[in-house]
């Protein structure tokens, strides 16, 4: 009976990913609805992309708190779209340390957890102004090493947080823990050691206006998210989310670009067997990027991002995010590309997000 009762398990559990995965089936549509807007006519841009296989900035690295990493996020990207029949690949590897614990009504949140996190990422041109991409994630979650070095850098500028202290004095220091509930029901929970592939998402995005002497040049984006990570591990939210933006790119002088992403995330309502609903959340990013050579790059990353869950009472659910990148970007003339660097949270957002994230990323422009 055992042996059945586990069969009808994992069989209802097949069965209900192959129902989300038919909720994707829209999304096919919506992207071929694109794909047809942005080649129809001659009445868009056409490609002017120079030195394409130099291309660098910004850095796609997405925000790493662990219940941001469930639902979609659209990487940084320029407004440059690859020319027709040229392609990237990049790795992008980061680890993010978070410690957050918050309670109120019927929520109770605690997240103590280091993240490895990696993503495939590709781009391709199938047009002179219209590129596809494709991000495909693999995620690590264990207690980590880093809670004690972080406290102790903390203390070093008198911003240490109680929460990190009081867990350092209790010997809880690099021990996992991952658990959101509701009226004492677990909605969401990691489970340490545990590794797997994550959400793929899948982006579409048509240049409109090339950059001329006072203009910049501007691309809208469709993305959307795939459940094929597994909810109950906390490596996606169960659910398909959509996405839509508008990218702009401007290089002010001969060594400095901006970069500009304004995305706007519809959440599938992930949650609906604790009662809890998701809402539209966006994602806002500014970038510079300053050229030390030509190859070389200094990259600072401005991101805020409000949050899909609402009315929570908790910072680590619904407090929204403000985080800064700093990094440095190496590409040759032959296309290949190295970045590092890392992220920090700021302005009041220690409550919401990873403490901190160290990333680097190698790819090369074919």
């Amino acid at each position: 009976m055992n042996f059945i009762q586990r069969f009808a398990d994992r069989a209802a559990k097949r069965h209900g990913r192959v129902q989300r995965l038919r909720l994707a089936l829209p999304s096919v549509v919506l992207f071929v609805g694109f794909f047809l807007f942005f080649n129809a006519g001659e009445a868009f841009c056409s490609d002017s992309v120079k030195n394409w296989n130099r291309l660098s900035g910004p850095i796609p690295l997405i925000n790493q708190s662990p219940i941001q990493l469930l639902f979609l996020q659209t990487p940084p990207d320029r407004a440059e779209t690859y020319p027709q029949g040229k392609f990237s690949v990049n790795l992008i590897s980061s680890i993010a340390n978070t410690l957050l614990w918050d309670q109120s009504g019927g929520y109770l949140g605690y997240v103590d957890t280091e993240i490895i996190r990696s993503s495939l990422e590709f781009k391709y041109g199938i047009l002179s102004r219209l590129e596809i991409g494709m991000s495909i994630p693999f995620m690590y979650g264990s207690g980590g090493f880093m809670d004690h070095g972080i406290l102790e850098f903390e203390k070093l500028f008198g911003a240490s947080r109680h929460l990190r202290e009081n867990e350092d004095k209790g010997g809880l220091a690099n021990q996992y823990t991952y658990k959101i509930s509701r009226n004492g029901k677990v909605f969401i929970q990691g489970n340490n050691g545990s590794s797997g592939l994550g959400d793929i998402a899948l982006r579409l995005k048509g240049k409109i206006l090339n950059e001329s002497d006072i203009l910049p040049y501007v691309s809208a984006r469709f993305s959307v998210k795939v459940p094929t990570g597994d909810e109950d591990r906390a490596f996606g939210s169960g659910a398909v989310d959509y996405g839509c933006g508008l990218l702009i790119q401007k290089t002010v002088l001969k060594r400095l670009t901006t970069y500009f992403n304004a995305d706007v995330v519809f959440p599938g309502q992930a949650y609906k067997q604790v009662d809890v609903s998701l809402q539209t959340f966006y994602n806002l990013m500014l970038g510079t990027e300053v050229k030390l050579t030509h190859g070389l790059s200094v990259m600072a990353q401005l991101s805020y991002i409000t949050r899909p869950f609402r009315d929570t009472g908790l910072d680590l659910l619904d407090g929204r995010i403000w985080d800064l990148l700093l990094g440095l970007s190496y590409v040759t003339k032959g296309g290949y590309l190295v970045q590092g660097g890392l992220i920090e949270d700021i302005i009041a957002s220690s409550d919401a997000s990873a403490d901190i994230v160290f990333f680097i990323n190698v790819g090369k422009n074919f």
